[in-house]
């Protein structure tokens, strides 16, 4: 037996409407972030972040659409290996909880954060157009998703392997040669803001990075009126 939709006069007018609705609804709710980036040349691969953004972060503190779960789960070998040190490189874990999928994921280490796998600087806008050095950061690829990168930090995604955070989906990144100047673990991804505006949660710091993604808000809006189960957007090409 088929199934037939009918749709009433005025039914796109105001689908548009809900749709609308739903959007704004949402970004009331996000984190949004305004980030100035720039590639370091001299180091591992392109940062390339946008100026808006979404900031992720742990659910406990971060609106649900944009939460995650995030743990530190072990060691990994080198993924910059030019500049890498004779340290541990831990890996972290990341769940997506935001129910969305999203396709360009950084990670921003907090200004006590020091790596050696950076592809650049990012910083919060409001602290000026250059960011500082120690504000480090990477995009999360592989190399199905950065064919051609030198510089590989995503490691591990427990759903499809295609560079796509997907809704609910495990992924793992190594932060090469970690350390943190206020001894924080490296999963540490609780304060909203980034860079310099990562601040402390109720008067102590407890951040020592953090993750951002490209907004969503057309697939979002469609997952909230419950007409599709999930919606992608076509990757960025990096070369």
């Amino acid at each position: 037996m088929s199934i037939h939709t009918i749709f009433a006069p005025g039914y796109f007018f105001g689908l548009s409407s809900a749709l609308l609705s739903v959007l704004m609804a949402t970004q009331l709710q996000a984190s949004p972030a305004q980030v100035i980036s720039l590639n370091d040349p001299n180091h591992c691969d392109l940062l390339d972040i946008p100026f808006d953004v979404d900031e992720i972060g742990d659910f406990s503190v971060f609106p649900a659409d944009e939460a995650l779960e995030h743990e530190t789960v072990g060691t990994w070998n080198p993924v910059c290996v030019a500049h890498n040190l004779p340290l541990v490189d831990p890996v972290v874990e990341i769940t997506n909880l935001t129910g969305r999928d999203l396709t360009e994921v950084w990670y921003i280490a907090d200004p006590e954060t020091r790596i050696s796998n950076w592809d650049g600087f990012a910083e919060d806008a409001a602290f000026g157009t250059t960011p500082q050095a120690e504000r480090l950061a990477f995009r999360l690829d592989h190399d199905l998703s950065d064919p051609g990168g030198m510089h590989h930090p995503l490691v591990g995604e427990d759903k499809t392997l295609d560079g796509i955070w997907e809704a609910g989906e495990k992924w793992r990144f190594v932060l090469q040669d970690y350390d943190n100047l206020l001894g924080l673990p490296p999963d540490a991804i609780s304060s909203i803001g980034v860079g310099s505006t990562s601040m402390p949660l109720a008067g102590f710091v407890d951040s020592s990075g953090s993750i951002v993604a490209i907004p969503e808000p057309a697939s979002l809006a469609m997952l909230g009126l419950g007409l599709i189960p999930t919606l992608g957007i076509a990757r960025r090409r990096r070369r």
